[in-house]
């Protein structure tokens, strides 16, 4: 049974990587002018982001513990709150083209 503090540490891991994921692909939107170059850094860079935070929080005992299968580990902690901070980005931020006080 996981405990209390690793619950905790997983989910603060989510949160960290979930923001990391939605202002990364909503800065990648804005900077780059094509719609496939902003998904590829978005699907390339953001998941070279979350090896460095992994390694970080891991260090500080964040998590540790809580899977026993490495895939469980990576869908929870590396596909759930990219694809959760994609979204954000996608369908709940006013596309850049709307944004009217852009700098040039």
């Amino acid at each position: 049974m996981v405990s209390v503090v690793t619950a905790a540490g997983v989910g603060i891991i989510v949160l960290v990587h979930t923001a990391i994921a939605a202002v990364g692909a909503r800065y990648f939107r804005i900077t780059l002018s094509t719609r496939w170059g902003s998904v590829l850094y978005t699907a390339i860079l953001i998941p070279l982001v979350y090896v460095a935070t992994t390694l970080a929080l891991g260090a500080l005992g964040l998590g540790a513990g809580a899977f026993e299968d490495p895939g469980q580990l990576i869908v929870v902690t590396w596909a759930f709150p990219f694809f959760l901070g994609w979204s954000i980005d996608l369908f709940w931020v006013p596309a850049p083209e709307e944004l009217e006080d852009l700098p040039e």
